[in-house]
């Protein structure tokens, strides 16, 4: 359980960068306990940090597709459903799903203690 009483939530399916060079294409989010950890594709730790060091908004001219986020003071992009599967073929993602999980992890972010700057997309 997080401070705020939800429990932990993990994103699949998320294409992760750093600047304008992919980390992972399938990676993960995890909100756990008041921390925020992005992971590879091999679930192996990228960052981890506590949300009071997580800043996160929508980034401009994405469609709300994706969040400019600042963890313990690295910028990453994070499209959480964006790395979509259909068997064998990648695609971008379901624009119902990329948006539900971009609203929650915004929401997931801003009630353990992180910065969430609300603009338009």
């Amino acid at each position: 359980m997080s401070p705020n009483g939800t429990a932990t939530r993990v994103f699949d399916e998320v294409h992760i960068g750093k600047g304008v060079r992919p980390v992972a294409q399938h990676g993960f989010v995890a909100v756990e306990r008041g921390r925020l950890k992005l992971l590879g594709s091999d679930r192996q730790e990228i960052v981890s940090a506590p949300m009071s060091k997580v800043a996160a908004a929508k980034a401009r001219f994405s469609g709300g597709k994706t969040l400019a986020m600042k963890v313990a003071g690295t910028r990453y992009t994070v499209s959480p459903g964006w790395g979509d599967r259909a068997g064998k073929l990648l695609r971008p993602g379901r624009p119902e799903r990329v948006a539900r999980d971009t609203e929650e992890l915004l929401g997931l972010i801003e009630a353990d203690g992180g910065t969430v700057e609300r603009r338009d997309a």
